[in-house]
């Protein structure tokens, strides 16, 4: 079976750490394990050295006072431009390789992967993980170019052999958008790569002792990019009543960086809990199974409504009890008191989940066991692949 795999946003690299980074590669490398020939066309690039050609429009400073939404409108011609371009070369990948299907990575405003397929006659599997025009309003800012971006992701679902999305909220916001339900229309949640299904946990102890952390304590995780919308906040929060409960012992480990670390650190002395945090800022992605492994517990304490977030199923992999937002895309792939604990987005919900969790040792234990189980035999990008496979043959 031969595949062209085509991202035609040129920020998004295939190289890079991101969710979007990771999920090319793995969907990619998935794939060629199963020995589908994989031709990839990726606008962003394919190795960290190739991340050029992003498109920005810098303001200059005099002319700061020109309102955000021509700004935008203006990166947005040029992203079209973009699509435009990566079409062509698209449109000559197929002539000259015949493949049985396209499969894009669908973005923002992309059009050319549906229009090009559809002249030549070949199936398109697109993937649709966001509603992009709304994460365009809310990370950007407004652009005239918002409802031909509705627009497009509508024809996008019509027009496509099969869509792949993360979670079933998505796929209702698709069926709510073209108005109709839709068979086409597949829920694939994210996944592991089996490298951390066999991942041992030999280093756990030397990490603890490399941070320092007192062999007894409870150590209470998180990992990945620091963004508002993580929750983060719950975690300094949920300490700070910890340390009212009583004797626990418990340390909060927070790994990655982001730009509002420096307020969550503020916000741990104000609140008097910073002895109990250690924050580590980003580390190497090779160090990140063996900081995973060192912790007992491992929060997500809120999320957005429609992405499957990758540490849900990283943790569950390496069999740590998980503290996760109750939304539908975790809903989707975890059952509360089941597979771990699942909060609401309440100041009190992550400190007394911590407790139950602490009172109910076994409980633990047996809900990491039984999503950890889950994990090694539903949610692994093999798995992916094969799903991806059997809507072509």
């Amino acid at each position: 079976m031969k595949i062209i795999y085509y991202s035609a946003h040129p920020n998004i690299n295939m190289a890079a750490p991101s969710g979007p980074g990771t999920h090319i590669r793995e969907v990619v490398n998935a794939l060629r394990a199963k020995e589908c020939e994989v031709i990839t066309l990726i606008a962003g690039g394919e190795t960290l050295a190739q991340q050029h050609g992003q498109i920005v429009y810098a303001k200059r400073t005099w002319k700061r006072w020109i309102p955000s939404w021509v700004w935008q409108t203006l990166k947005d011609f040029k992203l079209m431009s973009k699509d435009r371009e990566m079409g062509q070369q698209l449109r000559e990948l197929i002539a000259a390789h015949k493949p049985d299907a396209v499969y894009e990575r669908a973005a923002y405003l992309m059009e050319s992967g549906s229009k090009i397929c559809r002249s030549m006659g070949v199936r398109h599997l697109v993937e649709l993980n966001a509603p992009y025009p709304e994460e365009k309003v809310q990370m950007e800012g407004r652009s005239l170019f918002i409802r031909r971006s509705q627009r497009v992701e509508k024809q996008l679902v019509l027009n496509a052999h099969a869509v792949f999305t993360v979670s079933s909220a998505m796929k209702s916001y698709l069926e709510k958008g073209v108005g109709k339900d839709l068979s086409n229309i597949v829920v694939v949640p994210n996944a592991v790569n089996v490298e951390w299904i066999n991942s041992k946990s030999d280093q756990a102890m030397a990490v603890r002792d490399e941070l320092q952390i007192d062999k007894q304590s409870l150590v209470i995780g998180f990992v990945g990019s620091i963004f508002p919308y993580h929750g983060v906040d719950r975690m300094i929060q949920a300490a700070a009543e910890l340390k009212k409960s009583g004797n626990h012992r418990f340390t909060m480990c927070v790994v990655g960086g982001g730009e509002i670390l420096p307020a969550l650190k503020k916000m741990a002395v104000e609140m008097g809990v910073a002895d109990a945090f250690v924050f580590t800022g980003n580390v190497p992605h090779q160090k990140v199974q063996s900081l995973i492994h060192m912790m007992d517990v491992c929060v997500m304490p809120r999320s957005n409504w429609y992405g499957s977030p990758v540490k849900i199923f990283e943790y569950g992999a390496l069999g740590k009890c998980i503290v996760g937002p109750n939304v539908v895309p975790v809903r989707d792939v975890m059952t509360h008191e089941v597979d771990g604990l699942l909060i609401e987005d309440t100041p009190d919900a992550l400190s007394n989940a911590l407790l139950y969790l602490v009172e109910k040792p076994e409980k633990k234990q047996k809900m990491a066991l039984h999503f950890q189980q889950k994990v090694h035999q539903q949610y692994t990008w093999e798995r992916v692949a094969s799903t991806i496979m059997e809507t072509i043959q």
